[in-house]
């Protein structure tokens, strides 16, 4: 399977990754409320969809850092809100976030950045003071 093929438009704001189970939001916290926010924004960001209950669903959460690495993949194209390229599926609305974050790291207060321009991580100090993108994730797995 091409990596294009791996993701669906469900046609209802979301998008879902088929190979690694994953429902992701269309849009991210910067299409839509068009500012950088920071980790408890983002919290409070994923909040809102749930309570909205956003495409009929309400365990809508920020991704774990295995969910947010899928996310970026080398062969496909798309642009973000300065018009660069990023690496995600063409099935998410463009001018979003050129960043990511996610979940806190298990053990740690930190939270991972991931840059879908180059597909590097970070794990910055200031939970707190550091702005990126959120985008929201739901697991389709069953346990």
């Amino acid at each position: 399977m091409n990596a294009q093929d791996r993701y669906t438009d469900n046609g209802d704001d979301t998008v879902t990754d088929t190979v690694n189970g994953i429902m992701w939001a269309r849009n991210d916290s910067i299409n839509i409320l068009e500012k950088w926010i920071n980790y408890q924004e983002g919290v409070d960001f994923v909040r809102g969809l749930n309570d909205k209950k956003f495409s009929g669903y309400d365990d809508w959460h920020l991704p774990t850092y295995d969910e947010l690495s899928s996310l970026y993949v080398p062969e496909l194209s798309n642009t973000d809100k300065f018009g660069k390229e990023i690496h995600i599926s063409p099935c998410f609305a463009p001018g979003g976030g050129f960043s990511a974050i996610s979940q806190p790291a298990p053990g740690r207060y930190r939270i991972w950045i991931l840059n879908l321009r180059t597909g590097a991580f970070e794990q910055p100090d200031g939970v707190w003071t550091i702005t990126e993108a959120a985008r929201a994730a739901r697991s389709l797995k069953t346990d």
